[in-house]
Parts: structure tokens; C-alpha cells; sequence
């Protein structure tokens, strides 16, 4: 409770740093359930999984509640006893909707990801290198704690081309923080 009374009386304080020509830095942890398409002969090339991974990103707001930047991800994804490890990077576009000096703000943001990676079976033997890339798009509201840190929750939708055979959607939801920096 205390905590609580300490996170409700900052925020009541606080107000963002949205605006034209100030810098976003932060990342967020998702948790994604994927559905795969089938392939053109019927089959699944893998079961519907689970999958946890990690965004760092830098941008700019090029102009009030319009940021643009680059996204890093990391990603571990295990599954039919194979581990998988891959990382991406992308541009990214983000806009808030509500005025700049809001407490609580809602954001769109879309993004483009190029993938490389590889992964070992059970037994540690290789099962070779892989690229892809897709898009996303992510919704989410942030709770400013103060002038500069915001806390983000999430809700992400990413279409891959996995090696030009097949295509996945992914639905995550996400938590992350972001500090907003004044040039």
C-alpha cells in the first residue's frame, strides 16, 4: 500500500517530455503466443509456442508527440527441445495522442524488423542459421512517474516472412519503460 500512495503521489506531480526535438530511451519484455499458417502441402512447419524477448530502443520526436528511431531485439524462443536464439533491428515511428503534459498518455507505434539467427538442438548439434523480416505495429498506454520515466503497457501485433516459406503472426503484450531525455 505504501508503494502505492508513494507511485500515485509522483505522479500527480509529473508531466511528459513529448515534445519536439527531445530524445526517447528505453525497452520493453514481451511475452508472445504464436499461430502459425500452414504450409501450401497442409502441414504445420512447427506447434502454436510460447516466446519471451527484449526491445531496446533509441528516438526522436521530430516533432510534438511524433518520435522516430531504431529498435534492437533480442529473442529465446525453445521449442520441440530446440533452443533458438535471434536478433533484429528496425526503424521504428511512434505518436502519442493526448497533449503533451498528460500523466497518462496512449501511443501507436509501427515498426519494421530484420532477423538473423540460429539455433542447437537438445543435444547441442547445430540446426543452421536463419533471416527474416516483417513488421508490427504496438498500442499502449504510458503512466509517466515523473518529468522523464514512463512506464509502458502493451499490446503488439508482428507479421514475420520466416525464409521466404511461410508466414507468422504474433500477438504479445508487453511492459517496458521509457525515459524521456530534453536535448
Amino acid at each position: 500500500m505504501k508503494i502505492f500512495t508513494i507511485i500515485l503521489f509522483f505522479t500527480s506531480l509529473s508531466y511528459s517530455q513529448i515534445t519536439k526535438n527531445n530524445w526517447l530511451v528505453g525497452g520493453s519484455g514481451n511475452f508472445k503466443t504464436t499461430k502459425t499458417e500452414k504450409l501450401s502441402d497442409g502441414t504445420k512447419p512447427y506447434d502454436d509456442r510460447t516466446i519471451f524477448s527484449f526491445s531496446p530502443n533509441v528516438g526522436y520526436f521530430f516533432y510534438d508527440k511524433l518520435a522516430g528511431g531504431i529498435s534492437l531485439s533480442y529473442t529465446y524462443d525453445n521449442i520441440y527441445n530446440q533452443k533458438y536464439q535471434y536478433f533484429g533491428v528496425g526503424p521504428f515511428v511512434r505518436y502519442y495522442f493526448l497533449k503533451t503534459d498528460k500523466q497518462i498518455n496512449l501511443f501507436f507505434q509501427g515498426n519494421y524488423y530484420y532477423y538473423q539467427g540460429g539455433g542447437k538442438t537438445q543435444d547441442g548439434n547445430d540446426t543452421g542459421k536463419f533471416h527474416n523480416n516483417g513488421y508490427g505495429f504496438k498500442a499502449g498506454t504510458s503512466v509517466f512517474l515523473n518529468s522523464s520515466v514512463a512506464i509502458e503497457l502493451t499490446l503488439d501485433y508482428i507479421s514475420n516472412k520466416l525464409n521466404s516459406e511461410f508466414k507468422e503472426n504474433t500477438i504479445m503484450a508487453g511492459i517496458g519503460f521509457q525515459i524521456h531525455l530534453e536535448k
